[in-house]
């Protein structure tokens, strides 16, 4: 096929897993990516593609028009398309991980998209990941940053109360005497830059690859995103 013709195809491909997944079409999902695939679409091209969908169901559900049910159905679909043998995303034989990422949905929140796609892209750039799941509370957080020592913890907050509870997890971390050992990076509808100030966080993104830019920069150069 010509290049030109192939990559078109792609695109139009892409372009209709964005559509499906913003409908939360599972078997249609699933089926474009698999297609996808064989047209030889990149790993990241298709994840992108599924964020897309998955960034216009969080819009939905903060308008009132997807509910929790929804959320979740969204999350399955997103868990199913990473267990795609062509879509695994760690190489046994890959090299020693950049760094360590504490990952987390914080407290009283259930919800696991954006924690999700966190994680596939941070693992796609050779972090190593500590998965604590959903409904962590600042105390676990806190434990498991002594017993773990990560370099970063990233904490996901779809519900607007999540940000009083990422403000509990720093006053912790302050309190232990580790606070200055550890990136907190924030991400969700719940969150932006004013939580930064107010939650006492070093950063917050506005979407999962912004998140994992802003990590590399951490551990690779200790700086700052522009």
């Amino acid at each position: 096929m010509n290049t030109s013709i192939k990559n078109a195809v792609n695109v139009s491909t892409l372009e209709s897993i964005v559509e499906a997944m913003k409908k939360i079409e599972e078997k249609k999902v699933l089926k474009l990516v698999n297609y996808a695939i064989r047209e030889g679409a990149a790993q990241a091209q298709i994840i992108e593609a599924i964020q897309r969908g998955l960034d216009q169901i969080g819009h939905f559900f903060e308008e009132g028009k997807y509910g929790v049910t929804d959320l979740m159905m969204a999350g399955i679909i997103f868990e199913e398309v990473l267990k795609l043998p062509s879509l695994k995303l760690i190489n046994e034989e890959s090299e020693e991980p950049i760094g360590r990422i504490l990952l987390c949905t914080i407290e009283r929140d259930l919800h696991d998209i954006g924690k999700s796609i966190f994680k596939s892209a941070a693992l796609m750039s050779n972090f190593e990941i500590i998965d604590m799941g959903i409904n962590v509370t600042a105390e676990q957080i806190l434990n498991e940053t002594i017993n773990r020592k990560p370099d970063i913890i990233a904490i996901s907050s779809i519900l607007a109360e999540g940000v009083r509870y990422i403000k509990e997890v720093n006053e912790k971390l302050v309190t232990a005497g580790i606070r200055d050992q550890v990136k907190i990076i924030v991400g969700g509808l719940s969150t932006h830059r004013q939580a930064i100030e107010y939650t006492g966080v070093d950063a917050f993104a506005n979407d999962v690859y912004e998140g994992v830019k802003q990590c590399k920069i951490w551990v690779n150069e200790g700086g700052e995103a522009n």
